[in-house]
C-alpha cells in the first residue's frame, strides 16, 4: 500500500548523557589521519554534553533564529544574481516533506529511490536503541512512498551499492551511542521492497565506501579496517590483506578503472591504485594535489575521468580531473566554483555535465553545519570548457546529511540535511526534498516553456561490454549524444553508483547502432540509465538497461595445455621482471587483464613486454610499464596462440613443461607449450 506525503512518528527521544566521544576502542589500529578525524568528529558533534542541554539549546535557537530572520534554520538566506528563465538557470521545486531524513539515497531500477537515515531525528549519540533504522521507499513521479524500515540494525553511517541485479548492498553502519561501527550487512531486494540479511564482515566499520567492480564483486574501504574486503558474488566475503593504506572512518573516493583495477583518489591528497585479485595489494599513484578534500564531492564524468571538487577545511572552491583513462594516472586542475563548498554534492546530469549543490562556505563555526555561510545556489561544470556556471538557488540549505541523485527523468533529486548533535543545537533538520530541472529541460527563447525531448522507442533490456546494440528513436538524425549513466548512491557527499559513459553510435533512419562499454571496468555490471541527447542538448527520459559481465570481465589467469599458468615470480611489482609458467593458483601474480584498446596483457599493473622490441626466436618476457609501444601489443587468437602483433610468425609459450620453466616468445610450432586458454 502506497502512502501520499504522511509523517509516521519513529524512534525514542533519550535524556540519556553522551557516553564519551566516537572514537575506536582502543587497541585497534589505525592510520593517523583516520585517529585524527574520530576525534574531530567527536568534537564536532558534540560528544559529551547532555541531551538535556542540548535539546534545550535546539528549541531555543531555533526561535531565535527565526525571530530574527523571519525564517526558520535552514531556509536560504539570500539567492545567487542569476537570470530567472529556467532555460538558463533551471529551475528549483516547491519544498515535499518527507518521513524519512533524506540522508542516504539508492536510485533503484525501477525510478524510485531507496532513503533511510537512522533510529530518529536527533544525533544517533541520543538513543539508546540501534537495532532498528526508518527506511523508504520514495517514488519521484508522484511524491509518494512506502516505509520499509530494517529491523535489527541501525545502518546510519553505512556504505553501500548497487549489486549487478539491481539490489543494494548495505556495509557497516552504527551499533550504539558511541558511534561504534558494525559488522554487519543487508541486501535491500528492490523488486519486493524487502531487506535480508548478508554475511557478517570480519571486522566493524563506520563510514566506508562500497564500490562495484568489472567482475560484480563489491569491495568494501575504510571505516575502521586498514584490511579491504570483498562481497563475492556467492555472498561470501573475503578478506584483502594485501590492501593496507585506507582505515579511516571517512567516506572514501572510488572509482573502476578502465583496466579494471580500482582507484582511490580521496578525500585525502594520497592516491593509489588497488589490485583485488587473490589477496589484493595497493600502491601508491601520486598525490592528486596539495588539498585534503574532506567533505568534498566528486563524479566519474567521462570514461576513466572523475572530477574532484570542494571539500577541506577551510573549504576550497578548486577542483581537479583525475585521468585513470590513460596507461598512468594523471591530475589536472579544471575551473573553480564560484564559492568555496564543503558538505556539498556534485551530481552527474544526463548531457555529461556535473552539478553542485549545497554546502558551506565557511567552517568557522563548525565544520558540519554552518547556517550564516550556506551556498544555496546550484552550479553547473561543463567538462568540455572547465567552467563553472551559477544557475537558480534552492530555497532550504543543505548541508551535513544532504544528499543529490539524477533521476531517470532528467532532474536532480535533492534533500536531507541534519541528524546530529551540532543540527540540533542549531536547530537544523531537513526531512525534506526539492527537485532541481536544469535548464536543459527547457526552451531557450525566454518562454520558460519545457522543451521538446527525444524519445527513445525502443531499446534493449541488457547491454554487452564492447558489443552492437540497438535503439530507435524518431529523433535520430537529431542525436548527437548516447551514454550510459550509473544509479546514484549518494550519501556524506560521496556518490560510488554514479558514472557517465558515452557511447559511440551510428544512425541510419531512426535507427541508432550503439557500441557498449569498451571495458567492464568502465562499466560496472548493472543497471544504468540510457539516455540519448540532441543538438539542443536536451536529454531524453532514460530507458533502464542492464549491462552484463564482459567475457573476461576482471584479471584473469593465463593457462597453457600443460596446466601451468603465466605468473609474476613473487608477485613482484617492479618492473624487467622475467615471467614464468606456474602451478595455477588463483593468485594476483597470475591475473592478467587484456585492454582491447592497446592489445596489451596487464599483471600487477605492468604490461608483458618483448624486451628492447627483439622479436626473436627465444625471447624471454619480462614485464614492463605500460607504455603502448608495439613491444607490449599481443593477438590473442582462436587457435589458443598468443602473439606479438608486431610478428605473428612468434608464439608466447613456456621453455618446458617444468614448474618456474621462463615464458618466452618462439617460432609458433603447435604444441601444448604454445596453447593458452584466457
Amino acid at each position: 500500500m502506497r502512502t501520499r506525503r504522511r509523517f509516521v512518528a519513529f524512534g525514542l527521544l533519550s535524556t540519556l548523557v553522551v557516553l564519551g566521544s566516537p572514537a575506536l576502542a582502543s587497541g585497534r589500529a589505525h592510520d593517523h589521519a583516520a585517529h585524527r578525524h574520530e576525534h574531530s568528529h567527536a568534537a564536532e558533534d558534540l560528544a559529551g554534553t547532555p541531551m538535556r542541554v542540548i535539546e534545550e539549546q535546539t528549541a531555543g535557537n531555533a526561535a531565535k533564529i527565526q525571530r530574527a530572520t523571519g525564517l526558520r534554520p535552514g531556509a536560504a538566506r539570500g539567492k545567487a544574481a542569476v537570470a530567472a528563465d529556467p532555460g538558463v538557470a533551471g529551475s528549483w521545486s516547491p519544498v515535499v516533506d518527507t518521513p524519512v531524513v533524506p540522508v542516504f539515497q539508492a536510485v533503484l531500477p525501477n525510478g524510485k529511490v531507496l532513503i533511510w537515515d537512522s533510529v530518529g531525528d536527533n544525533a544517533a549519540e541520543s538513543y539508546p536503541d540501534h537495532d532498528f533504522t526508518r527506511a523508504m521507499v520514495w517514488d519521484p513521479s508522484d511524491d509518494t512512498y512506502r516505509r520499509v524500515d530494517l529491523l535489527g540494525s541501525n545502518i546510519f553511517c553505512a556504505g553501500f551499492a548497487h549489486l549487478p541485479g539491481g539490489n543494494i548492498l548495505v556495509a557497516g553502519g552504527n551499533a550504539d551511542a558511541e558511534l561504534d561501527g558494525t559488522v554487519r550487512t543487508y541486501i535491500f531486494d528492490w523488486q519486493n521492497e524487502t531487506w535480508s540479511r548478508g554475511r557478517d564482515m570480519a571486522a566493524p566499520r563506520w563510514y566506508p565506501s562500497v564500490a562495484g567492480t568489472a567482475n560484480g564483486e563489491q569491495v568494501i574501504v575504510g571505516g575502521g579496517p586498514a584490511t579491504a574486503e570483498v562481497y563475492q558474488a556467492d555472498g561470501a566475503i573475503r578478506a584483502l590483506p594485501g590492501f593496507t593504506k585506507f582505515s579511516a572512518r571517512l567516506y572514501p573516493f572510488l572509482g573502476s578503472r578502465p583496466d579494471t583495477q580500482l582507484s582511490l583518489f580521496g578525500p585525502y591528497a594520497a592516491a593509489y591504485t588497488i589490485n583485488t585479485s587473490g589477496d589484493g595489494i595497493i600502491t601508491a599513484t601520486a598525490t592528486r594535489d596539495a588539498i585534503s578534500r574532506d567533505y568534498g564531492s566528486f563524479s566519474t564524468y567521462d570514461i576513466g575521468k572523475s572530477i574532484v571538487v570542494g571539500g577541506g577545511k577551510p573549504p576550497t572552491s578548486s577542483a581537479v580531473v583525475v585521468n585513470n583513462a590513460g596507461l598512468r594516472p594523471a591530475f589536472a586542475p579544471t575551473g573553480a566554483m564560484s564559492a568555496p563548498r564543503r558538505q556539498l554534492n556534485a551530481t552527474l546530469l544526463a548531457d555529461g555535465s556535473v552539478l553542485a549543490t549545497g554546502g558551506m562556505s565557511s567552517a568557522a563555526q563548525s565544520p558540519l553545519v554552518d547556517l550564516d555561510n550556506a551556498v544555496t545556489a546550484a552550479e553547473r561544470w561543463d567538462p568540455a570548457t572547465g567552467r563553472w556556471t551559477v544557475l537558480g538557488s534552492a530555497s532550504r540549505v543543505r548541508q551535513y546529511h544532504s544528499t543529490a541523485a539524477l533521476l531517470p527523468d532528467g532532474r536532480v533529486m535533492t534533500g536531507g540535511g541534519g541528524v546530529c548533535m551540532v543540527c540540533m543545537q542549531k536547530g537544523y533538520l531537513e526531512k525534506n526534498i526539492e527537485y532541481f530541472s536544469p535548464p536543459y529541460l527547457y526552451r531557450k527563447d525566454g518562454t520558460g516553456q519545457p522543451a521538446p525531448r527525444p524519445v527513445i522507442s525502443t531499446a534493449p533490456a541488457g547491454v554487452g561490454v564492447n558489443s552492437a546494440f540497438t535503439l530507435s528513436t524518431p529523433e535520430a538524425a537529431t542525436i548527437r549524444k548516447v551514454a550510459l549513466v550509473g544509479l546514484g548512491d549518494v550519501t556524506h557527499g560521496v556518490d560510488q553508483g554514479q558514472r557517465y559513459v558515452p557511447l559511440a553510435f551510428t544512425t541510419s533512419g531512426t535507427t541508432l547502432t550503439v557500441t557498449g562499454p569498451p571495458t567492464g571496468g568502465v562499466a560496472p555490471p548493472g543497471y544504468y540509465m540510457l539516455f540519448i541527447v540532441d543538438a539542443a542538448g536536451v536529454p531524453s527520459v532514460a530507458r533502464m538497461v542492464q549491462v552484463a559481465a564482459g567475457p573476461k570481465p576482471l584479471m584473469s589467469p593465463v593457462r597453457n595445455s600443460t596446466g601451468r599458468c603465466v605468473d609474476v615470480p613473487a608477485s613482484s611489482i617492479a618492473i624487467r621482471t622475467y615471467l614464468q609458467a606456474y602451478t595455477c593458483n588463483t593468485t594476483k601474480a597470475q591475473s592478467l587483464v587484456r585492454l582491447p584498446d592497446d592489445k596489451s596483457l596487464r599483471v600487477m599493473g605492468n604490461c608483458l613486454d618483448v624486451p628492447s622490441s627483439a622479436f626473436t626466436s627465444g625471447r624471454v618476457i619480462w614485464t614492463y610499464t605500460c607504455n603502448r609501444s608495439p613491444a607490449q601489443a599481443w593477438n590473442l587468437n582462436a587457435d589458443g596462440t598468443i602473439r606479438p602483433a608486431a610478428k605473428p610468425a612468434l608464439c608466447l609459450g613456456a621453455a618446458t613443461t617444468a614448474n618456474k620453466a621462463v615464458v618466452l616468445i618462439r617460432t609458433c610450432d603447435g604444441s601444448a607449450l604454445q596453447k593458452w586458454t584466457y
